[in-house]
């Protein structure tokens, strides 16, 4: 029912706002706007009181009136919608970094942990100087905005860009990177009033994000049309509209944005389709409009754009330019932000094609200020009990155990931020600190009330809104912290954070920086790094100088990819009506010529005239990725969980399964393959379940094998992989165990193609574990070597393999269908990953292989089997024969 004021309400008048004020957060009086239109109630956020609420009671009252509401009359929805949930938190403001350092230090010494310690010292900004002035109300409302100098990276970066330079910026996190192409990208509107610009990022909520920040240089505050993501403000007298286009926009949106905005801020998947309708749907000329005066193009979070995702972004942006220069567009310049990767230059250059006199600037001198941060790089200690699994206590037992010390020692917790590897172990990892952190809270904080939800789990498969909710109520106050995948490493605002805990290793060190960066940005900020039980991060454990200060990875991308230049080149011929000319300036033709069925469907009519023989081109999706399905709560019909890929409904959301959302445990009832759906019901449970998932692998195509030596071969060629569900296993929530295998199969197989690569021993006396300890090594040392996650390849060792003729192999293969080029990186990089395999091995002091060297977490054959010495031997027995034939 609606909120109703008996002193105010006639059958003529419906009341619509009211106030609430609160003293639960400090005890300070807070106030907030309750408006009550057609679809309910709408609560807006806490403003510190002002106007002499001293002696008004804690309520809700009318806005009209100024009377209390009787709280009794309220739906017990409405009174969980008006609860004041907000928790009192602190910062290193508050509280002394070193202190806070000590307390965890002497908790290590307690628990039997190792912790190094690592102090980054704050730095002042240093500040440049523009080799010309801003347009004047540009400059003046940078000033009012805060801005009265700009950082030397932020002005040599501009004034490169305004020389007509394309330039990569690599500085850090929060160092105002966006600023470098929001100031040209106003002042080209500013000076031309047909200049358009395109920006392009990885995540919707950056674009959403780069949205609001044109907020602030509207002159006109109170006038910004706004229409959920078309927006218009004012400058200088001009007007100037900006509109996001993405997948689950309105029409009424994307229509604004054609027709009226210079500024579109989109995503690759997208910008893939609307380069198709830049000459062939039915209104093609606002399409012509904006590419023929697009002026800058802004690629933000360039280093997310590896592996196979960049390869097909590396053809889309030259389609992109093939098709701006048909239009007379010869004045493209690109503006690239990456974190910190060991190529900027380089990826930036190959994944625009754009090298030589055209290449790219580097702007990698960081001029902004930084406060002071402490990394501790936190080893668990040992069991009492070692088991066959695990030596060392789990990485989530060691993260509860540092914020139960934390609620102890200071009576409440700062903001803080937990990164861990997946969705599901997020998810429980939120569950067990809400758990056992509100139990310790409750101890330390009597008589106080202590909120159930503490810490909310963020991941990509939540559904918009649920991840719109969950930003608001960290903001608010209302949370903790988040425990988060890396949906939220890259530069999403998500407020002042104090404390960021990683468990486990994120898997490259642009990935470690960008999760460490997401601390201390208004204030000195802590760092934990918790390793886990696998041999990379215990070669890290006991080498933190190398962990600390080796050099960022490189990325990798193919873009000689003969499927993909193919089937690019042929979108690109689409794009301008057909006919393509001199197509060696943007694709490598070569390569395209050696795709099947390519001489098909294009053809030479004139030396560099290329010409589309089938003229109906079928745009296919940028990732074809399989089938995605969403998970329903079905008895109220609300999306759970969407975008979730074949593996992970094989894993996770099989039939039977029980899974955790909102801190309820659900079950799997119905899979319905054609509307892409999974129905799930409350369920009532103390366990959730994880299912087990095998690969089996059939040699398809062409396949190419060079001897090293009488030792090894290696093998590279097309591989076609099936992924079969064979059982589950019951996680306990409560006490971490797991039941034996369930076996189940009530699942159809999953098959898609891959690019592959085996070394082969001919050598019949390699034992089965040996080979298997050697697999685990090199899966530990790829990362290392190669810009790539566990996630992105896979590794199987046998010697019962037909298609290798029953040899001891070792088969590595990418994910998600190839094309990424990380075969080929491994295999010229060889030689390198073995002996980092070897050094991983080696670290550990034990002889006969334990956990901490020999064990992987994704083993699917559950760590059995493992001979150290044999694979020691092996390996260094491998590296002997690589050295005397000086290869790879």
């Amino acid at each position: 029912m609606p909120l109703v004021c008996i002193n105010c309400h006639t059958a003529k008048q419906k009341q619509l706002y009211f106030y609430q004020i609160s003293r639960k957060f400090k005890g300070i009086p807070y106030r907030r706007l309750i408006k009550q239109p057609s679809n309910g109630l709408h609560v807006e956020s806490w403003i510190k009181d002002n106007d002499n609420m001293d002696n008004t009671p804690d309520g809700i009252y009318c806005e009209n009136c100024h009377k209390s509401l009787n709280e009794e009359f309220l739906t017990f929805d409405e009174l969980a919608l008006l609860a004041d949930n907000r928790m009192e938190t602190w910062s290193f403001k508050d509280q002394s970094l070193d202190e806070v350092v000590g307390t965890l230090t002497s908790l290590s010494n307690k628990i039997g942990s190792s912790v190094e310690r690592y102090h980054i010292n704050s730095k002042s900004a240093r500040y440049g100087e523009l080799e010309k002035d801003l347009p004047s109300s540009l400059a003046n409302k940078l000033k009012k905005i805060g801005i009265e100098k700009l950082y030397s990276h932020q002005a040599e970066a501009i004034n490169r860009i305004r020389n007509g330079e394309n330039v990569v910026i690599t500085t850090g996190t929060a160092s105002g990177k966006s600023m470098v192409y929001t100031i040209p990208a106003l002042e080209t509107f500013l000076n031309d009033e047909n200049a358009t610009v395109l920006y392009l990022s990885p995540l919707k909520a950056l674009t959403r994000d780069q949205l609001l920040t044109l907020d602030r240089f509207n002159d006109n505050e109170t006038e910004s049309q706004d229409s959920f993501g078309y927006r218009t403000i004012s400058l200088g007298g001009k007007k100037v509209s900006a509109g996001v286009l993405e997948g689950g926009k309105s029409d009424s949106v994307k229509e604004l944005t054609y027709d009226y905005a210079r500024y579109w801020l989109t995503n690759a998947h997208f910008l893939h389709f609307i380069l198709q309708g830049a000459v062939h749907f039915k209104h093609k000329s606002r399409y012509i409009r904006f590419f023929k005066n697009l002026k800058y193009v802004v690629i933000d979070e360039l280093h997310a754009y590896n592996g196979i995702l960049g390869s097909k972004v590396a053809m889309l942006l030259r389609r992109l330019r093939n098709l701006c220069k048909a239009l007379g567009n010869i004045d493209l310049q690109f503006i690239a932000c990456s974190a910190s990767i060991g190529n900027p230059k380089e990826h930036a250059e190959e994944i625009t094609g754009l090298k030589g006199r055209n290449g790219f600037s580097l702007i990698d001198d960081d001029g902004s200020p930084a406060y002071e941060k402490e990394i501790l790089l936190w080893n668990p200690g040992f069991l009492g009990q070692k088991s066959e699994q695990r030596t060392r206590r789990a990485p989530i037992s060691e993260a509860i155990e540092i914020l139960k010390s934390i609620a102890a020692s200071y009576r409440m917790l700062p903001k803080s931020i937990l990164f861990y590897g997946n969705r599901k172990a997020a998810t429980n990892a939120s569950f067990e600190l809400n758990s056992a952190v509100r139990s310790r809270l409750a101890e330390v904080m009597q008589n106080k009330e202590i909120p159930l939800e503490l810490f909310s789990p963020f991941h990509a498969q939540l559904n918009g809104f649920k991840k719109q909710e969950v930003m608001d109520k960290l903001k608010k106050g209302e949370l903790v912290g988040l425990v988060s995948t890396s949906a939220l490493e890259m530069g999403i605002d998500i407020g002042d954070l104090s404390l960021c805990i990683m468990i486990g290793y994120a898997g490259s060190k642009a990935s470690f920086l960008q999760q460490a960066g997401r601390v201390g940005r208004k204030g000195p900020g802590l760092i934990i790094q918790i390793f886990q039980e696998d041999p990379l991060e215990q070669y890290y454990a006991a080498n933190p100088v190398e962990f600390m200060e080796r050099k960022s990875e490189h990325v990798t991308i193919d873009v000689s990819n003969p499927l993909i230049v193919s089937e690019h080149m042929q979108y690109a011929a689409f794009e301008v009506n057909g006919k393509l000319t001199s197509p060696h300036n943007y694709f490598k033709v070569s390569a395209a010529k050696k795709a099947d069925g390519f001489v098909e469907k294009m053809k030479e009519i004139n030396r560099g005239l290329w010409e589309l023989i089938d003229k109906n081109v079928i745009y296919n999706n940028l990732l074809k990725g399989g089938r995605v399905y969403t998970v329903i709560n079905q008895s109220t019909k609300e999306a759970l969980f969407e975008g979730v890929d074949d593996r992970s409904l094989l894993r996770d959301y099989h039939y039977g399964s029980v899974f955790l959302y909102n801190q309820k445990t659900y079950k799997v009832t119905r899979i319905l393959s054609n509307k892409n759906e999974v129905w799930t019901v409350p369920f009532k449970a103390d366990y959730t379940t994880r299912g087990q998932v095998n690969d089996s692998i059939n040699v398809s195509g062409e396949v190419s094998t060079q001897p090293v030596n009488d030792l090894m071969e290696l093998g590279k060629g097309k591989l076609v992989i099936t992924m079969r569900l064979w059982g589950y296993k019951k996680v306990n929530l409560f006490g971490g165990g797991t039941s034996d295998l369930i076996e189940d199969s009530n699942m159809y197989p999953v098959k898609y193609s891959t690019d592959g690569l085996w070394i082969q021993f001919p050598s019949e006396k390699i034992n089965e574990s040996a080979l298997h300890v050697l697999e685990h090594a090199i899966a530990s040392a790829i990362p290392t070597i190669v810009k790539c996650s566990h996630s992105d390849f896979s590794l199987i060792s046998s010697s019962n393999l037909k298609e290798f003729e029953y040899l001891p192999t070792i088969v590595c293969y990418e994910a998600d269908g190839g094309g990424a080029g990380i075969m080929e990186a491994i295999e010229s990089r060889l030689s390198h990953i073995l002996k980092k395999a070897l050094a991983i091995l080696k670290a550990c002091e034990c002889e006969d292989g334990c956990p901490n060297c020999t064990h992987l977490s994704i083993c699917e054959r559950g760590n059995e089997n493992l001979d150290k010495v044999g694979g020691v031997q092996l390996l260094e027995n491998v590296l002997s024969s690589i050295a005397l034939t000086k290869r790879f």
